[in-house]
């Protein structure tokens, strides 16, 4: 990859952060506070404890958009099999699995829940789950911040081609993915400017733990300067 693409890069991001925009993706942290102070695969009560666990007091976007409703699938699920949700999740919050292998297994998961779905709900209008590559990994990003950051397809494979990387794939490439954001932390890790920057717009109901989301957002960022 073309080291000074990506710095130069880095410097569009910390304009972003100094200008009128730069709290457009705080609420990303918000939310990721919401996950960590109420998720329990465990919990008794499995659709309070998730309806709980992701929310946001300024916006809904990462699971409610025009034709994308994956809370409102994954709690329609959870009433109709709670247990078959809660051993989903089990599995994809194992660490001793491969990313791909958990995510691609999340998603076929959600598959057969909605084949279960369709069978209660003969007149059911929904056609979709909504629980993509993305929203798997949104799940995996709450529960794991330290680890992952969001992952948006589009936006990812356009950085690579900007930076000049070799054999960029067609298809889902988590394990990828997940190598090169954890490569593109460490940059961002070094540059103490930024570091302050990010910590300075922070408010108390942000996540402040050491976490991945600045990644996502620096990807967004360069997104529209590349």
């Amino acid at each position: 990859m073309n080291l000074k693409k990506i710095l130069e890069q880095i410097e569009n991001y910390k304009s972003f952060l100094k200008s009128e925009k730069g709290n457009r993706y705080l609420y990303v942290w918000e939310s990721l506070e919401f996950f960590q102070k109420n998720w329990n695969t465990e919990s008794d009560d499995l659709l309070e404890m998730y309806d709980r666990s992701l929310n946001n007091s300024t916006s809904r976007r990462l699971w409610v958009k025009e034709d994308f409703y994956p809370k409102k699938m994954m709690k329609e699920f959870i009433k109709m099999e709670p247990e078959y949700v809660r051993l989903a999740f089990r599995d994809l919050f194992n660490d001793n699995k491969s990313l791909a292998g958990r995510v691609d297994r999340f998603v076929f998961y959600c598959d057969e829940l909605l084949k279960i779905y369709f069978e209660k709900n003969k007149k059911a209008r929904e056609n979709d789950h909504y629980h993509n590559h993305a929203v798997a990994m949104m799940y995996l990003t709450f529960r794991f911040p330290e680890k992952h950051t969001l992952y948006h397809f589009k936006s990812f494979n356009n950085f690579l081609k900007y930076v000049g990387a070799k054999d960029i794939s067609s298809t889902h490439d988590l394990e990828r993915f997940s190598k090169i954001t954890k490569t593109i932390n460490t940059f961002l890790l070094k540059d103490e400017e930024l570091i302050e920057l990010l910590q300075s717009r922070l408010e108390p109901q942000h996540y402040k733990e050491s976490n991945f989301l600045s990644v996502y957002e620096f990807l967004k960022v360069a997104n529209k300067n590349m």
